[in-house]
C-alpha cells in the first residue's frame, strides 16, 4: 500500500516536510533524481555564503553551529544538513525521478523510474536550482569558448589565465564575478543589462536578518519604507566607479536583489573587475555587447537564473510571473483547485527562504493531516 504522502525532492524543503509529517505519525515517501541529499547545496560554488542569517536558516528542531558566524558558507550549510539528518533520521530514496504527477480519482498518479503508484497527497519540494534559464544567445553555437550556466561553475582555478564575462547582476553575478577576480585574467568583465544595486551585509551595524525581525514589530504600512531605508543602506563612493547604479532605492529597474558587501566594489576599484553593458551575441572568440562593444573572451558565465522545476506535473494550473503554481490563499500551501497537492520551499520574502521553509513546511502538513481527516485515510 503507497503511503499518505510523496515528497519530490530531498532538499531542505523535503527534509522539513519529512519530519513535520514524521512527528504528525503521516506515512510518507521521499524521493530524490541525484543520488545525495540536497544536491543543489552538494554542488554550489566553493565561496558562496548565505545571504540570510544563519540563526533563522535551520531546519526543525535543530539550529546551526554557532561557530559557522552570522553568514554560513555554503558548504557549512551542506555540513549542517548532514549533521541534522544524524540526529534527525527520515527516510529518502535516492536516484528515483519522478517523470509525472497527474491526477487520478481522489489521489495522485506518481510514476518515477523506479515504479508507479497512487498517493492520496503529494509535496512539490523539488525548487527550481536543477531547472537553469539558458536563454537563446545568437552565435553561440559559433563561440569558440565555454559557455556555462552559474549553476556548473564551482572554483575560479577552472578560469585560471582566463578572459572570463560574466553575465548578470544580481547576487551570484557579483559573487562569482570576485571570487574569479582571484584567478581569471583581468579584468573580469561584469556584463550588466540594466542596473545594480549594492548593499551592506551590516546596515547599521547589524545583519539584514536583525532589521527584518525589528520591521515586524512595526505598523504593517511602515515596514516597507523602513528596510527599504535600512536593508539597501549602500557605501560611499561607489557612484564613482562607473558603475550602472539603480537610482534609488524605490525604482530599481533591473534586478532587486542587492549584492552584498563590499567586495565587488574592492576589486573594481582595483581594476580586477570592469562592468560592462549587457551581451547582445557571440562571435568566434569574442561577445557583443548591447552598446556595440566587442570584447575577446574565452569564456562566459550566465547568471540568468532559474525556473521551478515542476516539468513532471502534468495537469493544468495557474502561474504566477515566475512559473510557479498559485496557492489557495496567502496562508496555505495547497495548490489552487488541486487538493491533496502541495507546494514547500517557494517563497522568499521576509526572513528569507530557507526560515520560510519551515512555516511552508509546518503548514503544508497541518493541511495534509485535514486532508486525510476528511477522506477517512487516518
Amino acid at each position: 500500500m503507497a503511503a499518505d504522502v510523496l515528497i519530490v525532492g530531498a532538499g531542505p524543503a523535503g527534509i522539513s516536510t519529512a519530519t513535520y509529517l514524521k512527528r504528525a505519525g503521516i506515512s510518507y515517501r521521499m524521493v530524490d533524481r541525484a543520488g545525495v541529499i540536497a544536491s543543489t547545496w552538494a554542488n554550489l560554488y566553493e565561496s558562496l555564503r548565505l545571504n540570510t542569517a544563519g540563526f533563522v536558516s535551520h531546519l526543525p528542531g535543530r539550529r546551526m553551529p554557532l561557530r559557522y558566524g552570522i553568514y554560513p558558507s555554503g558548504r557549512q550549510y551542506y555540513t549542517y544538513l548532514q549533521e541534522y539528518l544524524r540526529h534527525h533520521p527520515v527516510e529518502v530514496e535516492l536516484g528515483v525521478e519522478v517523470r509525472r504527477v497527474a491526477p487520478e480519482g481522489e489521489g495522485w498518479r506518481v510514476e518515477t523510474s523506479a515504479d508507479s503508484a497512487v498517493y492520496p497527497c503529494v509535496v512539490v519540494a523539488s525548487g527550481r536550482f536543477s531547472n537553469p534559464v539558458l536563454p537563446d544567445i545568437e552565435g553561440r553555437d559559433r563561440f569558440q569558448g565555454d559557455v556555462l550556466h552559474a549553476g556548473a561553475y564551482h572554483r575560479p582555478q577552472d578560469f585560471t589565465d582566463r578572459r572570463v564575462l560574466v553575465v548578470g547582476s544580481g547576487p551570484s553575478g557579483g559573487d562569482i564575478a570576485v571570487d574569479l577576480a582571484r584567478c581569471a585574467s583581468p579584468p573580469v568583465m561584469l556584463a550588466i543589462r540594466s542596473d545594480l544595486v549594492i548593499a551592506r551585509s551590516y546596515p547599521y551595524g547589524l545583519p539584514t536578518t536583525a532589521w527584518v525581525m525589528i520591521a515586524e514589530s512595526l505598523p504593517k504600512r511602515w515596514r516597507k519604507g523602513f528596510l527599504n531605508r535600512v536593508s539597501y543602506q549602500t557605501y560611499r563612493g561607489q557612484e564613482t566607479l562607473g558603475l550602472p547604479l539603480a537610482p534609488n532605492r524605490d525604482d530599481r529597474v533591473g534586478t532587486s536583489a542587492p549584492v552584498r558587501g563590499p567586495d565587488l566594489i574592492r576589486e573594481v576599484r582595483a581594476g580586477r573587475i570592469r562592468a560592462v553593458a549587457g551581451l547582445s551575441r557571440l562571435e568566434e572568440g569574442a561577445a557583443v555587447l548591447l552598446d556595440g562593444a566587442r570584447v575577446e573572451v574565452d569564456a562566459v558565465i550566465l547568471c540568468t537564473g532559474y525556473r521551478p522545476a515542476i516539468s513532471y506535473l502534468d495537469l493544468s494550473f495557474e502561474t504566477d510571473a515566475d512559473g510557479w503554481m498559485l496557492r489557495r490563499s496567502e496562508d496555505s500551501q495547497q495548490i489552487k483547485d488541486r487538493p491533496g497537492l502541495y507546494l514547500v520551499g517557494r517563497f522568499y520574502r521576509g526572513l528569507g527562504p530557507l526560515h520560510n521553509i519551515r512555516r511552508e513546511a509546518q503548514i503544508a502538513v497541518r493541511e495534509i493531516a485535514r486532508h486525510l481527516d476528511g477522506a477517512g485515510r487516518r
